[in-house]
C-alpha cells in the first residue's frame, strides 16, 4: 500500500480510539468547584508554582516569562524575589536544598516576541540573602529542571530545540550545585539519556527526583508513544516505562513517599497537546494504572495543569489552563485538599 494511503487510514483508526465528547458543559470549572478545592483567588493568574521544603512557602511567576515571587501560605501573602536587580524574565523558580533558588530565565528580551525566552534561556542561581543579582551558571536551560529535596542534585535538558525539530538532540543530565567557591557553578556534570537510547522518537525533559531516595529520576518523553512517563536509574541506567499507553502523559509533581506521580494527561497522540487536560495520580509500579483527579476538561475551552504536591501530602497545588493559550499558561490557581477528596487513592501518600 503507497505510503498516502498508509496515514490517512492510520489517522481514521487512531480517530476512532481516541475517548470522543470529553469536553461536555458550558460555563467554568472555578463556578462549580467540589468542596476539596479551592481557588487562591488573591493570586491571580499564577504560573509554575513550587513548594519549599518545609511547605511553609512556594513559588511563583506572574508570567510564562515573568517575575518570581514567594507567597508565605500561613500569612496569605506574597514577596517578589527578582525585583532588586535589572533581567530579562524567569521561566521556572525551585528552591535548593540549602534555601537559596534555582532559576531558569533567558539573558535578554526580544521586544517583538517577549515569550521567546522560554525557548532560549539559562540557569540562574539566586542567594536566599537576597543581598545581590541572581549569578548566571554558564549552562542552557530547556523548559523546566528536576531540583532534589534533600542535595544539591538537579537534572536538566541539553537540546537545539525549536531551532531543529526533526533532527534536534535532546539529552538529559544531571549535576549539583556547588557553593564551594566564589562564584556558585554545577559541577560533576554526566550525561544521562541521549535521544538514541528510546530509537530518536523522544524529546526529553525531566520532572522530579523520585523520593524517598531520589536515585530515580523520572522524566517525560515526548513524541514517543504519544508522550510517555518514565523513569531512569541515575546508579545503573535502568529504564521503565511507567505509563505504558499512547495517549498524551506528561509527570509533574511526586508524591513525597513516592508511590505516585501526578500527570498532566489528554487523550490526544499530539507533542504538543490542544489543551483538554487534566490531572491524574499514576501509579509508579509499572501498572499504568491511573486515576482521575480533576474534570477541567468537562468544561468546553479549560483545562488543568501545572500540579506540585506539598511536601505533607495533604494537598497540591494546580492551575486552570485555557484551551488554545501558550503551553503551560494558567488562569488561576487552586489548592487541591487530599485528605478530603473522595478521588484521591487510599495509598497515594
Amino acid at each position: 500500500m503507497a505510503i498516502r494511503w498508509i496515514l490517512p487510514v492510520l489517522a481514521i483508526v487512531l480517530a476512532a480510539c481516541t475517548p470522543q465528547g470529553v469536553a461536555t458543559k458550558s460555563g467554568s470549572p472555578r463556578e462549580t468547584l467540589p468542596a476539596h478545592i479551592t481557588e487562591l483567588t488573591e493570586l491571580g493568574s499564577v504560573v509554575r508554582p513550587s513548594w519549599s521544603g518545609d511547605g511553609r512557602y512556594f513559588l511563583y511567576l506572574d508570567a510564562l516569562v515573568g517575575d518570581v515571587y514567594e507567597y508565605n501560605v500561613a500569612e496569605r501573602s506574597a514577596r517578589s524575589l527578582t525585583g532588586h536587580f535589572e533581567h530579562a524574565g524567569f521561566t521556572r523558580a525551585h528552591y535548593l536544598a540549602s534555601g537559596d533558588y534555582l532559576f531558569c530565565g533567558p539573558s535578554a528580551v526580544d521586544p517583538d516576541d517577549p515569550e521567546k525566552g522560554r525557548w532560549d534561556s539559562e540557569f540562574y542561581f539566586l542567594s536566599q540573602t537576597l543581598d545581590s543579582p541572581a549569578v548566571p551558571l554558564q549552562e542552557a536551560c530547556f523548559e523546566g529542571p528536576a531540583v532534589a529535596r534533600d542535595s544539591m542534585r538537579i537534572a536538566w535538558t541539553r537540546t537545539n530545540y525549536p531551532d531543529k525539530l526533526l533532527t534536534a538532540h535532546s539529552q538529559l543530565w544531571t549535576g549539583e550545585i556547588a557553593l564551594d567557591g566564589d562564584t556558585p557553578r554545577i559541577a560533576n556534570a554526566r550525561q544521562l539519556l541521549e535521544r538514541s537510547d528510546l530509537y530518536y522518537l523522544a524529546m526529553y525533559e525531566p520532572q522530579d527526583f523520585r523520593p524517598p531516595s531520589e536515585q530515580e529520576l523520572i522524566f517525560s518523553a515526548y513524541g514517543y508513544r504519544g508522550g510517555e512517563v518514565m523513569g531512569v536509574n541515575l546508579n545503573t541506567g535502568a529504564r521503565v516505562n511507567y505509563s505504558r499507553n499512547w495517549w498524551y502523559d506528561e509527570p509533574e509533581g511526586i508524591a513525597p513517599g513516592g508511590n505516585y506521580a501526578l500527570v498532566e494527561r489528554e487523550f490526544t497522540l499530539l507533542m504538543n497537546p490542544s489543551g483538554e487536560i487534566d490531572i491524574w495520580a499514576l501509579r509508579l509500579d509499572g501498572s499504568g494504572d491511573y486515576t482521575r483527579l480533576t474534570h477541567f476538561s468537562d468544561y468546553r475551552g479549560y483545562g488543568a495543569n501545572n500540579p506540585v504536591v506539598s511536601p505533607d501530602c495533604k494537598s497540591f497545588l494546580f492551575a486552570l489552563r485555557i484551551k488554545g493559550g501558550q503551553h503551560g499558561n494558567s488562569d488561576g490557581l487552586f489548592l487541591y485538599d487530599l485528605t478530603r477528596s473522595p478521588l484521591a487513592p487510599a495509598d497515594f501518600c
